[in-house]
Parts: C-alpha cells; sequence; structure tokens
C-alpha cells in the first residue's frame, strides 16, 4: 500500500457556476431597468394644444428689477415729544391744521413732578442766599482787615515822625537817650506791625478772591438749574417746536403721556419722500443713488435710493427714496404705491417671459417646440429675472418656442405631442 507523505492542500474556487449566473442574471435585471426606465421617460404625453400657454423666446435689455411697496411721507418730518409726563388737561388745536412754531398744542397736569420741581426751587434759593451772604462776610472782612492795613499805616506815619523829631533833638542834647531809644524801638515796631498787616492783607485778599470766585460760579449754576426747572414747569404745555402741518396728534383729556412719548408730527412741507420694505435677500444689492421708477397718471416718475437702513425686522429692511425732478401735483401723503426697483444696469439679452413653469421645472428646463405640434425638454442655465422676463446664459435661442404653462402633468416626460 502506498503511503502518502503529506496531504494535498485543496483550494476552493470563489465563484460557483451559480453563484455566477445568478449575479449576471442580476446585472442584466438592472440594465433592462434602468433601459425600461429610460425608455418610458422617453416617451411622447399627448396633450390638448388650447391647454398649454406658448411663448416666444426674445431679445431685448434686460434689467434686474424687483417691486416694492412704498409710502409716500413728509421728506422732514418733526416729532414732537413731552418732556415731563403727564395726563392731557386741555387741548388747544385740532389735527390736520397749519401750526406756527411755539403754538400751544396740548396742556398737561402732573402734580407730583410739580411739587418736585418747586420744592427743588425753594432748596435752590436757599443755597443762592447762603452763598450770597458767604460772599458779603467775605468781602466785610477784606474791608475789615483793608481798614486795620490803613489804621497800621497812620499809626507808622506818627511815630515815624515822633522818631525823626527825637532823633533830631536828640543830637542836639535836647533830649535824654533813654527817650529817643522808646521812640526807635516805638517806630521799628509800627513797621513790623505795619509789614505784617500788609501781608496779611494781601494773602487775604487773594484767598477771598477765589472763594468768591467760586462762589459766584456755583450762583451761576445754580440760577441755571432754576432756569431749567422753571422750563421744565412750562414745558407741561406741550408746543410746535416748528412750523408745518399737525399730524397724528390726537389726545384725549385725561389721558396719560409718559416721559419723552411722541404726541403729534409736524411735516415742515419741504417735499416728499418715498419709504418702502424691501425683502432682505436683496440687502447687499440695493446702494444709495440706485434707480427706481412709478407710474403716476399716465406717467413714469423716476426715483433714485437715498438711504439703506440695514436693519432687517421681519426678514425686510428700508429705504428711502427722493424724487430726481419735482414730484406730481398730485401725490399726497400717505399714498401707497407700487415701485420698480432698479438693482442693475440695462444689458442686452436672450430673455423669456415668466411663467407656471418655473415653479415645476425649477427653471432647470423648457419644452422647445419643434414645429407646431410638438415639444422637447431642454435643459437651460438662467440669470437673473425681473417681474417680466427671466435672463438665459444657455440653451435657448432668439425665435423659438417655449411651453411656459405649468409642467405639473407631464414633467417626466422627454417629449409633449400637442394635439389640435
Amino acid at each position: 500500500m502506498k503511503q502518502i507523505g503529506m496531504d494535498k492542500r485543496i483550494v476552493k474556487k470563489k465563484w460557483s457556476r451559480t453563484k455566477t449566473l445568478y449575479t449576471l442574471g442580476i446585472i442584466a435585471f438592472v440594465t433592462l431597468a434602468a433601459f425600461g426606465i429610460g425608455a418610458f421617460n422617453k416617451k411622447t404625453y399627448k396633450i390638448e394644444a388650447s391647454r398649454v400657454s406658448v411663448k416666444q423666446v426674445t431679445e431685448g435689455d434686460f434689467q434686474d428689477v424687483i417691486l416694492i411697496d412704498g409710502d409716500v411721507q413728509p421728506i422732514n418730518l418733526v416729532l414732537v415729544n413731552t418732556v415731563e409726563g403727564g395726563s392731557v388737561e386741555e387741548i388747544y388745536v385740532e389735527d390736520g391744521v397749519l401750526v406756527e412754531k411755539g403754538t400751544p398744542l396740548v396742556k398737561l397736569n402732573n402734580p407730583t413732578a410739580t411739587l418736585n420741581y418747586l420744592n427743588q426751587e425753594t432748596a435752590i434759593i436757599e443755597q443762592i442766599n447762603n452763598l450770597r451772604s458767604l460772599k458779603l462776610s467775605l468781602e466785610k472782612d477784606q474791608r475789615d482787615l483793608s481798614e486795620s492795613l490803613i489804621d497800621s499805616e497812620n499809626s507808622l506815619a506818627d511815630v515815624e515822625r515822633t522818631y525823626k523829631i527825637d532823633s533830631v533833638l536828640y543830637s542836639r542834647d535836647v533830649i535824654a537817650r533813654n527817650d529817643h531809644t522808646n521812640s526807635k524801638e516805638a517806630y521799628k515796631y509800627q513797621q513790623k506791625k505795619r509789614d505784617f498787616m500788609e501781608k496779611n492783607v494781601s494773602k487775604s485778599k487773594q484767598n477771598n478772591q477765589t472763594q468768591i470766585q467760586q462762589i459766584n460760579r456755583s450762583i451761576s449754576l445754580m440760577q441755571r438749574n432754576l432756569e431749567f426747572i422753571h422750563e421744565s414747569l412750562d414745558k407741561m404745555l406741550v408746543r410746535a417746536p416748528v412750523s408745518g402741518m399737525l399730524s397724528s396728534f390726537d389726545p384725549v383729556i385725561g389721558e396719560s403721556y409718559a416721559n419723552n412719548q411722541t404726541v403729534a408730527k409736524i411735516d415742515v412741507q419741504s417735499g416728499f419722500k418715498i419709504k418702502g420694505q424691501v425683502d432682505e435677500y436683496y440687502l447687499s444689492m440695493v446702494k444709495p443713488g440706485q434707480l427706481a421708477r412709478f407710474s403716476m397718471d399716465g406717467e413714469l416718475i423716476d426715483l433714485k435710493v437715498k438711504k439703506v437702513l440695514s436693519e432687517v425686522v421681519n426678514r425686510r429692511f428700508d429705504i428711502e427714496l427722493v424724487f430726481v425732478n419735482e414730484p406730481p401735483k398730485s401725490i399726497t401723503n400717505g399714498q401707497s404705491l407700487q415701485v420698480r426697483l432698479e438693482l442693475s444696469k440695462a444689458q442686452r439679452s436672450i430673455l423669456i417671459p415668466r411663467g407656471s413653469y418655473f415653479q415645476s421645472s425649477g427653471g432647470q428646463y423648457v419644452y422647445v417646440l419643434n414645429g407646431e405640434d410638438e415639444a422637447y425638454k431642454r435643459y437651460i442655465k438662467l440669470g437673473s429675472q425681473n417681474p417680466s422676463y427671466y435672463q438665459v446664459l444657455e440653451g435657448l435661442e432668439k425665435g423659438e418656442k417655449i411651453i411656459t404653462s405649468s409642467y405639473d402633468e407631464f414633467k417626466n416626460y422627454e417629449s409633449i405631442k400637442l394635439n389640435k
């Protein structure tokens, strides 16, 4: 019997015939399925021609324009605010009338604020009186010191005279040495006293002048505070700060207003502006100086952007537009307008009209007519848009016709058959 010295390694095949056939079957199925889907997509959809809208591709000047709603407002509007809050006591004018600067509008009553101002006034007046008394006292002290200096100088003159006379008499041996010495010492004493008084008066005068200057400044400041209190009391009577047309003025007797609350608005009647709201998407595209237009009485009125208020509220921001020329005579404050705001200059472009097809295709393709009764799906590239047209960058030529109605019914088909 033959002995096998070692075992022979059996290599297992990676793919069995059955598995290979199974895999090939799956691949064939997927291929056929894909082919079937493609064939399905290429089927032609039949639809009545009357159910679709057809428009022509054109070439023209394209502008990136958006429509915004605008309100006509006075170009120079002044707010009338309260200085001190209070309840309405008297009303002097009606809303919508012309007022002159300083005209009383409404009188407010605030007993607490009035009492507070009166207490402040009393305290300030008392402080002013105290400072004035101190000033008078300093001035009196200065006069007393000056008077003492005069007395000292007078006494010095007397003893100086005596000393000179005694010196002459002593030189002639008329008086004793002791008398001469006494008069000399008296003269020296009075001289030192005069010098001391002179320095004291000079120093005191400087100090008093400094204090009096500070007192005068304090009194002046307190007097201004008094004037402010009087003005605040007077401003309980709200007056027109400028001349113009009064608006938004509807107070009621007994109604309360807070500090710095707007009571009315005054149109200075120096012209009109238009305030519009724009979607936040266009925030980076809107700049001062851009042109805009609106139609009134059959005419196009030119505007330009004066100010862009970049604060976004409820996904919108405000802009202010002014008239390039004189505003129409028929325009009125508060009027609502639809304004065409130009975001770019006109440029020559291929254009297709706006339509509901855009919602179906997302602007990626359109159905282009071939002859009169068939349309084929064609992918295109769009640029900007305005209220009337889309700008075509690629995929269409001038003169071609496209379906502009909704594609929802046949968007999965490559071609459309229009039945007449």
